[in-house]
């Protein structure tokens, strides 16, 4: 019988937040390299229990909205508590089902960004879950991607549950999507900006039958 996946365990909540992890990202050094201008629309896909969050507040425009799709509730129940305690009118966390083929509301305005840290490599295919999510991304919109490199860390999951950088490379390319810049990083992470590739055909039917 299977365990939970490791990011539904409580230890790795704990971790999410920990000093740890952020000494190892150097999450600061990641966003400065985003070109915020212009995104007034906001999307962190599989925001878990908000790490980033205080982060987007420095960079973004005081108008920006910040829509968090998470697929565990216990995290949901964590940040709404946050929205609340810290008064956050622009921030709006939201359960998203887990499925490898996931599909946003209707309701969600169109991302001008959409944030990905150390999600996609969660999913069996990741290609089908940029083709999901990016459904809905704005015409001029971008795809932020930070993930495990997959190599040994001084904390986080094991290797077997990350995927190369080459290996994601494929998955962008197969969801028709290009690489526009890579961002630096540390040795443990990469972390890049995609956009939707203009040479490549984007079937808008690929999930209507789900």
């Amino acid at each position: 019988m299977r365990g939970r996946p490791y990011y539904e365990e409580p230890e790795y909540h704990k971790y999410l937040l920990s000093r740890e992890r952020r000494e190892l990202f150097s999450p600061e050094s990641i966003l400065a390299q985003i070109k915020w201008p212009g995104v007034k629309e906001l999307l962190d896909f599989g925001i878990g229990n908000g790490f980033y969050l205080p982060l987007f507040y420095k960079h973004m425009s005081p108008q920006t909205n910040i829509w968090g799709a998470e697929c565990q509730e216990l995290l949901i129940d964590y940040l709404l508590q946050i929205k609340i305690k810290d008064k956050l009118e622009n921030f709006i966390p939201f359960y998203i089902e887990r499925t490898e083929h996931p599909l946003l509301p209707d309701w969600i305005p169109e991302p001008d960004l959409i944030f990905c840290s150390c999600v996609l490599s969660t999913f069996a295919d990741p290609a089908l879950a940029i083709k999901g999510i990016g459904r809905s991304l704005n015409t001029n919109g971008v795809i932020i991607i930070i993930d495990w490199e997959k190599i040994e860390a001084p904390s986080g999951p094991e290797v077997t549950q990350k995927v190369s950088l080459d290996r994601m490379k494929y998955f962008i390319t197969d969801a028709g999507y290009k690489i526009t810049r890579m961002l630096k990083s540390v040795k443990y992470l990469y972390a890049m900006e995609i956009i939707k590739d203009p040479d490549k055909k984007h079937e808008s039917v690929l999930f209507q039958e789900f």
